[in-house]
């Protein structure tokens, strides 16, 4: 079942090794680029494709524009990874780079982007190794579509320990995050946040917390905080060093 899977979904590609696990197998191959990739089957269903790009012209035509269109233009990598997912709607390139930040000069940077050239974020720590996290859990699937209805999952990215997923809705990227793995779990879903318009009117009760507890605060970004407990705002100043923010309940009183 994995041979006939595997030869139609990569025809080209040359097998390097294959290592058989308890409940899953891994397939090193070499494509016609001599770029190497790593296949993973659980219970011999197709879960994850890593491959290690060796050249940013191999990415696609809309990832590479949007790319060399960004302030990143002139980075040099340090390493370009291309992901496919059971369940993803695109494929995701993370590319890995050291580059300007605030004040630091080289500082560690991973941009996230898919195939299509959506831009979906920017990493300046080192996010966890997604070959750590092969088969995500179901339940995060069945949430996303349930409460986003007609959304597209455009990529995973595990930080900190949780499980974020770049999803696309209504035109609007957000980004939902997990912490448990099936619904019955404590914070089985941590919060969905995602940036507004500046020109968004916040609650009167929400405006008025925020001058009470800082008056000169100016934001850059503004973004809405779905969770369990309730929703909120974040208002994020990104000109200040620390990037200060203040999130605000938007029920608070």
């Amino acid at each position: 079942m994995i041979k006939a899977d595997l030869s139609k979904r990569y025809p080209s590609v040359e097998i390097l090794n294959y290592q058989e696990y308890s409940n899953f197998s891994q397939i090193n191959v070499i494509d016609k680029d001599q770029n190497e990739a790593s296949i993973w089957y659980v219970d011999d269903i197709w879960k994850m494709t890593r491959t290690k790009i060796a050249d940013f012209n191999q990415l696609s035509l809309e990832a590479q524009t949007v790319f060399e269109n960004s302030k990143y233009r002139f980075a040099q990598f340090e390493n370009i990874y291309k992901t496919e997912r059971e369940g993803m709607d695109r494929s995701l390139y993370t590319l890995h780079f050291l580059y300007q930040w605030k004040n630091v000069k080289d500082m560690t940077h991973y941009v996230c982007l898919n195939d299509d050239g959506m831009f979906l974020a920017v990493y300046t720590w080192t996010p966890n190794d997604s070959t750590w996290f092969v088969d995500l859990p179901k339940a995060h699937f069945d949430f996303i579509y349930k409460k986003y209805d007609g959304s597209e999952i455009r990529g995973y990215q595990n930080n900190g320990g949780y499980y974020d997923y770049f999803v696309l809705h209504n035109d609007t990227l957000k980004f939902v995050s997990f912490r448990g793995e099936v619904e019955t779990d404590y914070y089985f879903w941590k919060e969905t946040r995602y940036e507004i318009s500046l020109d968004t009117k916040v609650p009167d009760n929400v405006a008025r917390v925020l001058k009470r507890d800082n008056p000169d605060f100016v934001y850059t970004n503004l973004y809405y905080i779905e969770s369990p407990e309730g929703n909120a705002y974040f208002f994020q100043d990104k000109n200040d060093d620390r990037e200060l923010g203040y999130t605000i309940a938007e029920d608070i009183s």
